[in-house]
């Protein structure tokens, strides 16, 4: 038996829908084993106590029954695992995230996802769900959130967006504290001009981008002024493959608009050495300039999260 008590034919079925868009020139073994992996991962959400300390850190009035990750259906046909979320852990919009062996890029499987979610978490006023799926798919009723961009890194350093201005200069800090303080003030200030935006992209906390740094991933920028911006990455596989995950592309107020996000970008990825050879990142659907400096560094979408509202239904 494994996670959630599924037997083996069970859990390799939440493969099925990614093997059915896996991008060209990924493993379709690693890819299995990762989908398999994930589902572990949630399953470490299923514990009472695991779920009663996440209603303590975000302050939310759920129970500690509708915080546990759950199996929502389970059989040979389709098996479905639920659990509460908080967008941008923000209390006053939760959400369910849906993970399933069967695809959803219909309206007849988003409608019946709708109402097992709705069933399952009565006691919840819930925004809505998400789900990952194929990019493009426009007919569903569903928004979408998250997309996945991702290419080989190879590319993302050779295509002619490298050329920092001479004004910059590039360190690899050792230590995320001495960049913090200003990140901080300069991803606020983002923030503000950004509202629409805001709730869905996530500040970097301390000992993430100490993560990065400890990895020799956290790229600090400097101009006559001072601080000037960071870029900030992880390893973290994509689809089962070593992979390098970006984490963040700041730039300070000042630097923004002037078309040096994608030479940041390909800078911080031709000086790091992980040893990767493809880069991905989750990038939210409307933030149009971070969509625009990914494609010129020649990511493209491979995978897409939408979101269901089920206000009004």
């Amino acid at each position: 038996m494994n996670p959630f008590g599924l037997p083996d034919h069970q859990l390799a079925a939440f493969a099925r829908p990614v093997l059915e868009y896996l991008p060209a020139g990924f493993d379709a073994e690693e890819a299995e084993q990762a989908e398999i992996d994930d589902v572990g991962s949630l399953a470490t959400l299923a514990s009472p106590n695991v779920a009663a300390a996440r209603i303590a850190r975000l302050g939310v009035k759920v129970s500690v029954e509708d915080m546990t990750e759950r199996l929502l259906e389970t059989s040979d046909e389709r098996t479905v695992v639920s659990g509460l979320r908080y967008r941008n852990l923000d209390p006053d919009f939760p959400f369910v995230a849906v993970k399933t062996t069967a695809r959803v890029n219909g309206l007849s499987a988003v409608n019946a996802l709708a109402a097992q979610v709705s069933g399952a978490y009565r006691g919840v006023d819930l925004r809505g769900f998400t789900f990952w799926e194929q990019p493009g798919l426009e007919e569903l009723d569903a928004e979408s959130w998250a997309t996945c961009m991702a290419g080989s890194l190879s590319a993302a350093t050779r295509t002619g967006e490298r050329d920092l201005p001479g004004f910059l200069t590039i360190s690899w800090p050792e230590a995320a504290g001495e960049v913090f303080p200003d990140y901080q003030h300069e991803h606020q200030a983002w923030r503000s001009d950004a509202p629409g935006l805001a709730p869905f992209v996530s500040e970097s906390d301390l000992e993430g981008l100490q993560e990065a740094a400890d990895q020799g991933l956290l790229m600090s920028l400097r101009d006559d002024h001072g601080f000037a911006g960071l870029a900030a990455a992880t390893i973290s596989p994509l689809f089962g493959r070593r992979a390098l995950c970006m984490l963040d592309i700041l730039l300070s107020k000042r630097l923004r608009g002037r078309g040096l996000a994608a030479a940041v970008q390909s800078s911080f990825l031709a000086g790091q050495r992980s040893g990767a050879d493809t880069v991905w990142g989750q990038i939210h659907a409307e933030n149009q300039p971070s969509m625009r400096t990914a494609r010129k560094l020649d990511r493209r979408a491979v995978q897409q999260e939408y979101f269901v509202s089920l206000t009004g239904r």
